[in-house]
């Protein structure tokens, strides 16, 4: 019996999530290219190709952290307790009340690994190695969260000395370790394997490489079934690419390149799984976090299908749209890969979301989820399958502002309408920041009509009340929901010693 128990397990499907980072429609060529230009992403295009494409699926939140406790989770930003980026001299994460799926495949039996971008806390209750993931590679927060050595290589204006024991407190260029109380700037950026700090600055030219090495070596040596999260830099600002893709994009410019990299990066990954004869065994999932931001603008991206003219003059971001509750916001990619079990050449405009994944991986592996609470995600494991899935969808698009705010519900989606009560706020490529203003009643467009929203609804015609009903119920119950089931804000203390260094006798926190 333990042997068929063995056999049994080995053939639970491998499951690889790989979350991009403010990648947007415009980015793959697979969704946007008006002008039928050779495509930065040829080999996500071919994912799509071969596998499913979705054209209506939104991430839980229109910013980072957020929307990846949300995907961890499978709960609305707004229960969770993490509702905004909270910076790195936080002392906490992601409640440990909340359980993340590598946490429920680790309790499974499944082996779990984590790379690249974490974002839920890095303290040691927080970390990854903590949260259900036996292996980690990647950096605590963001690629642009600290200092680093390459040129222009970060969005602060200076680079991390390399003569430090000479450098004095008052240098305006000296990144910092906390001594005593002189606090001063930020640490450079660090990269960590498990718990131990392997560089710092982190080498960012090189990174999607050795990411691209990490998970083929894990794909590769370990047992079986096995689940991967992978979060890539791509296509956060700063840009880093390695030199063999200089000039190669379509495009031939800095963003086309950095595409070009992610696009063979995850090309790799996959290699990996089906030199390991696994391929037909595993769920590949790509999906970004949500819109496009600073890095579209500063490098020249498209900003794809969502974004009108009507939203910038409501400050609703311009072509950056990250932050905000407008589709270009939230509307994000999604591909889902699994030769001989998920049919080829899918175009679902089924309303999904990336709170989904985890019941619907969960669902396909045939392991349970704690029942314990609410969640806002579900079971889309037949609508992979290509079994009969009919639901009408209410989906909640909350918004938060840097460093405050509590994920506030300031849009609802159901069916083709989508209602918004909140516009502004956010700045354009040109740096304009719209007025904050709130809409009550909400701004009510039809997105299947006009996904650019562009018009919205007569508040005068009779549609325009009958969906504004649906709309008043539907936030009632979720307002409901939240207030029974909901996390207390994440809870901790500010103390900026408390950022990650490799080497605490070293007050630039330099390490290789």
């Amino acid at each position: 019996m333990c042997g068929l128990q063995l056999v049994l397990s080995a053939r639970s499907p491998n499951i690889v999530i790989i979350l991009l980072d403010d990648v947007g429609y415009g980015d793959l060529g697979c969704y946007w290219n008006p002008l039928g230009q050779r495509s930065n992403t040829p080999f996500l295009d071919y994912m799509a190709m071969k596998g499913i494409r979705f054209t209506d699926f939104h991430s839980a939140a229109s910013t980072c952290t957020p929307s990846r406790g949300s995907l961890l989770t499978g709960r609305l930003c707004s229960r969770t307790g993490y509702p905004y980026r909270i910076p790195d001299s936080f002392v906490g994460g992601l409640p440990l009340n909340e359980t993340t799926f590598g946490e429920t495949f680790k309790t499974a039996g499944y082996r779990t690994g984590m790379l690249g971008k974490w974002q839920m806390g890095i303290e040691p209750d927080y970390h990854p190695n903590s949260r259900g993931f036996d292996f980690y590679f990647g950096l605590p927060d963001g690629n642009n969260n600290g200092c680093g050595d390459e040129a222009g290589g970060t969005l602060l204006p200076n680079v991390c000395p390399n003569n430090w024991p000479n450098a004095s407190w008052n240098d305006p260029s000296f990144c910092y370790l906390c001594e005593a109380e002189k606090i001063l700037k930020i640490l450079a950026i660090p990269l960590f394997h498990n718990r131990i700090i392997v560089e710092q600055p982190v080498n960012q030219t090189s990174l999607s490489s050795r990411y691209a090495e990490m998970a083929a070596k894990f794909v590769k040596d370990g047992s079986k079934p096995f689940l991967l999260y992978v979060g890539l830099a791509h296509m956060h600002a700063p840009l880093f690419h390695m030199p063999e893709f200089e000039g190669k994009s379509a495009s031939n410019s800095v963003y086309g390149d950095t595409l070009l990299e992610m696009d063979n990066t995850i090309k790799t990954i996959v290699e990996a799984i089906k030199e390991s004869g696994e391929e037909e065994n595993t769920l590949v999932w790509v999906v970004s976090d949500n819109g496009p931001d600073e890095a579209l603008c500063q490098y020249g991206g498209s900003p794809g299908p969502f974004v009108g003219a009507w939203q910038r003059n409501q400050g609703g971001g311009g072509a950056a749209s990250k932050d905000t509750a407008f589709e270009a916001g939230h509307r994000v990619p999604s591909i889902v890969y699994w030769p001989g079990t998920v049919k080829g050449g899918q175009v679902l405009d089924t309303i999904a979301s990336t709170m989904d994944i985890y019941p619907t991986i969960v669902a396909l592996a045939n392991i349970q989820m704690p029942n314990n609470r609410v969640y806002d995600g579900i079971d889309i494991s037949d609508l992979l399958l290509g079994k009969p899935f009919l639901v009408k969808r209410v989906l909640y698009h909350p918004l938060t502002y840097d460093f405050g705010g509590e994920c506030d519900i300031e849009a609802v989606r159901i069916g083709d309408y989508k209602a918004i009560f909140a516009t502004g706020g956010t700045s354009d490529c040109e740096g304009n920041t719209g007025t904050l203003q709130q809409h009550f009643p909400p701004l009510i467009f039809n997105v299947e009509a006009d996904p650019v929203e562009s018009s919205p609804l007569d508040p005068d015609s009779n549609l325009f009340r009958s969906v504004l009903e649906e709309v008043h119920q539907a936030m009632v119950d979720i307002e409901e929901s939240i207030q029974m089931d909901k996390t207390p804000i994440a809870v901790g203390k500010y103390n900026p010693c408390s950022i990650p260094c490799c080497n605490p006798l070293n007050v630039a926190c330099r390490c290789y």
